[in-house]
């Protein structure tokens, strides 16, 4: 039985901002303040107590834990009529989610090539990734990204084999170059917007966009307190 958060205020004041980035204009939004005052501290101190352990179905550097039930009972109905409105998608689909909180704790060592470039998360545009963060002091933040090669800024179905590979020959061609984290300076990509950390912001953005975790700045720690610690969550309309 769940224990320990039982109730989780919206912030009537959260700022909401839309922004379209790159030449294909996808739209990402930002929210701040998601959370009133203390209850966002809460949510960090829930984390802080959670059961962490190492993902077992996804590439995430680092350990996951389970979100609170209320959270995604509080923030998927309130946040829908964005979804709608900001993504273009439709009013009348089932509405699945499913989300983690996340603490990255590997080094640049242990990243494999691919884990050093920019990726997408399924090629679906009415499928939603959402990060908040519940960290302070951080450096870093959540980017976005051209590929130079194809001009691609978003991988649907129709471009993901063509893209894919792309990618792998670039890779092999490339892979003494991928010496550091994926970010501004990663090769054959262009940064071309970024979402900084702040506290009880949420990043909102369609699945299908290259885009990549800002892991430079940041402090990597295995200590929920100290370390780099968002909530995860996944939307997909039906």
């Amino acid at each position: 039985m769940e224990t320990g958060l039982q109730d989780l205020r919206l912030n009537p004041a959260a700022r909401v901002n839309l922004r379209r980035i790159g030449r294909e204009g996808n739209p990402v939004i930002v929210i701040d303040d998601v959370f009133v005052e203390g209850d966002a501290e809460a949510l960090a101190d829930y984390a802080a107590s959670a059961a962490w352990a190492p993902p077992e179905t996804t590439y995430y550097p680092g350990v996951n834990a389970a979100l609170p039930s209320i959270y995604l009972q509080t923030l998927a109905p309130v946040l829908r009529p964005t979804f709608e409105r900001g993504f273009g998608l439709p009013a009348n689909a089932r509405l699945n989610a499913y989300g983690f909180f996340a603490l990255a704790t590997w080094g640049l060592g242990r990243f494999g090539p691919l884990q050093r470039i920019p990726h997408y998360d399924q090629p679906n545009p009415r499928s939603l990734a959402m990060v908040h963060y519940l960290c302070k002091g951080q450096g870093g933040g959540t980017a976005f990204f051209r590929h130079q090669a194809t001009g691609y800024e978003s991988i649907d179905a129709a471009r993901r084999e063509a893209y894919m590979l792309t990618v792998a020959d670039e890779i092999e061609r490339d892979h003494q170059r991928l010496i550091n984290f994926a970010g501004p300076t990663t090769p054959n990509y262009e940064m071309i917007d970024q979402v900084e950390i702040s506290f009880n912001r949420i990043v909102l953005y369609q699945s299908h966009l290259l885009h990549c975790a800002l892991f430079d700045g940041a402090r990597l720690s295995d200590d929920p307190k100290a370390g780099r610690l968002t909530a995860n969550t996944f939307y997909a309309f039906g």
